[in-house]
């Protein structure tokens, strides 16, 4: 993105058009995409306060209907235990109208304490049943027909909670009912039924209070009650229909369905697992929100509009001085960079002409330091160059006290001295970062050669590397800090022998290297510090373990992120070190070598 827009303002033009393109670039579209960065969070600020303002208002809603549904089961079952409701069922068609008129008015004189227009009737086993409203005898075969009666019948003990019609009025008003069996107190046998049922309405009043569509729902997704009474005792629509509704006791949820948007707030009846929902439509929710954000958008558009206008008049008198003096700076173009000149205009063009000038002589001043840098970086690679011949000469003279050593019988020195010429000349090599494994096993068989002497066949190193892989390439230098980590940290503590173990191995396009020792390993705290600060990057405090830290941040520069070190240790059991590196790429590697 970077370079487009360096190469829009680099294409040849008038500066108008650059200016103009660069307020677009610069200012236009950022200040847009600020803007809707900073209104959508706006909105779901907003969306949220109101969403919780919702929800304390359906909440409050819910207590009250919860009130009157625990109403009715309190009632229903001051009823079911009542003395003369269950003698009544006890002695079906035995009690006369007087009788029947008595536990009638009874019911009623408990009903007349609560605020809500309730209806009960109780039906027994042989045909008969009283309600405290008109009730007609042909009902009861209906009544007894019913899916809620026959399930009374199969679960005795069963609550049951349901909307109906009211059987007792020709209008068959809505109401929420609820049905059980009355029991006889002796023989714990069902006797009849008590059907209580709340006029819809009640319930629907407090629904009323709310913004929005709402409704109760059943388990089943049936209205209940609602104040759109179109809609009850069918299954709610599908616009408002989401399954979040139903895995959360309450809530609210964002449902979008046919280009209908709306705030879905919901609710749970501890009484009966009903659902309380409000909908809410979305715009009107945000319509005076969104009738100002249209209002800021038009301001928005005019005053970018002036202020384009006023740029491009600006750019003008900006663009015919520059032209001015660009003519005048071809008639200079021939003549050399000492040239200066004077261009008649604005100050602002004139001091351009100025700091033209003061710019050439800077450059002057520079190509002069750049001369005189080069001569001294090429007086510094002479000293380089005289500098290696002192590694050399020392190396020579090692090998010269070796032989020495090996003519005066004092092998033992001239291995150590071997050795220590061996790790020498790998040291100074050609410069290169990649070598072959060969090499790289072969300077750390020189290092441990003098650790053995060091620890008296404390220590031993095996190695299991295959012959294919001699010839990989590997970072330079990688093994030895490993090595000197498992010697130092885990074997010298060691009071037995310690045994090293390199191992390595292909899986799939890598190549695993293995360090491995029995020595006294790390505890987990020091092992998840030494795992995070490989992970993270964090520089590594003095005495931790740097070599381990150099070594995975080398491999990771040589080869990538995918790559590096990772450590593994049990506490009294040893360590691992794993070095992954490229295999496949190495291999290509060589072969674009051998093509070469």
């Amino acid at each position: 993105m970077k370079r487009i827009i360096i190469g829009l303002l680099r294409r040849k033009g008038s500066i108008r058009s650059k200016i103009f393109f660069s307020i677009v670039v610069f200012l236009i579209i950022p200040f847009l995409i600020s803007f809707y960065y900073i209104d959508r969070p706006l909105e779901k600020v907003i969306e949220k306060k109101i969403g919780n303002s919702s929800q304390d208002a359906l909440s409050l809603v819910n207590m009250n209907i919860e009130a009157v549904l625990q109403d009715m089961f309190k009632l229903s079952t001051d009823l079911s235990i009542d003395p003369d409701v269950i003698h009544l069922l006890k002695n079906p068609g035995k009690l006369g109208e007087y009788d029947q008129l008595e536990i009638k008015q009874s019911i009623l004189h408990k009903l007349s304490f609560y605020n809500f227009t309730a209806y009960v009737a109780i039906l027994d086993r042989q045909g008969n049943w009283i309600s405290t409203r008109h009730a007609e005898p042909s009902k009861y075969e209906e009544l007894t027909q019913t899916d809620w009666y026959q399930e009374l019948t199969r679960e005795p003990s069963k609550l049951i909670w349901f909307y109906s019609h009211n059987y007792t009025f020709a209008d068959h008003s809505p109401v929420i009912s609820l049905a059980k069996n009355v029991f006889d107190p002796l023989t714990h046998n069902p006797v009849g039924v008590l059907l209580f049922s709340v006029s819809e309405g009640d319930i629907g009043k407090y629904l009323s209070r709310l913004d929005g569509d709402t409704f109760i729902l059943d388990k089943d997704g049936i209205v209940m009650s609602s104040p759109n009474k179109a809609v009850l005792g069918k299954l709610i629509s599908q616009d408002l229909d989401n399954p979040g509704i139903w895995l959360e006791p309450k809530g609210q949820t964002i449902v979008e369905k046919h280009e209908n948007k709306s705030i879905v707030n919901y609710s749970t009846f501890n009484q009966t697992g009903w659902k309380i929902v409000q909908a809410i439509p979305y715009d009107m929710v945000f319509k005076e929100i969104f009738d100002i954000r249209r209002a800021n958008i038009a301001i928005t558009i005019v005053i970018f509009i002036l202020f384009i206008l006023i740029t491009i008049t600006i750019s003008y008198s900006i663009s015919k001085p520059l032209k001015s003096l660009a003519r005048k700076m071809l008639a200079f173009e021939e003549q050399s960079s000492e040239s200066v000149f004077i261009v008649k205009g604005p100050k602002e063009i004139s001091l351009l002409a100025d700091t033209y000038n003061k710019m050439i002589r800077r450059i002057n001043e520079l190509m002069q330091r750049l001369k005189e840098q080069y001569q001294q970086k090429e007086e510094l690679r002479f000293k380089a160059l005289q500098a290696q011949i002192n590694p050399h000469f020392i190396l020579n003279t090692l090998n010269n006290i070796k032989w020495m050593a090996y003519i005066r019988n004092a092998r033992e020195v001239g291995d150590m001295l071997s050795n220590l010429g061996g790790i020498m000349e790998s040291a100074i090599g050609r410069g290169e970062n990649l070598i072959p494994l060969r090499h790289e096993l072969d300077y750390i068989r020189n290092y441990t050669a003098l650790m053995k002497i060091k620890y008296n066949e404390k220590l031993t190193v095996d190695y299991d590397v295959p012959d294919e892989l001699l010839s990989v390439q590997v970072v330079k230098f990688m093994l030895q800090p490993i090595i000197e980590n498992c010697i130092q940290h885990g074997i010298e503590p060691l009071r037995e022998k310690g045994v090293v173990k390199i191992r390595a191995e292909v899986e799939g396009s890598h190549m695993i290297l293995t360090v491995q020792d029995n020595g006294v390993g790390m505890d987990r705290d020091k092992l998840r510090k030494i795992q995070g600060f490989l992970s993270s990057g964090s520089e590594v405090a003095q005495g931790e373990r740097i070599g381990i830290k150099n070594v995975h941040d080398r491999i990771k520069l040589q080869y990538g992120a995918s790559y590096g070190v990772t450590v593994e240790s049990i506490l009294g059991e040893g360590t691992k070190v794993r070095l992954s590196l490229p295999y496949q790429s190495m291999m290509e590697r060589e072969e674009s070598h051998g093509s070469l």
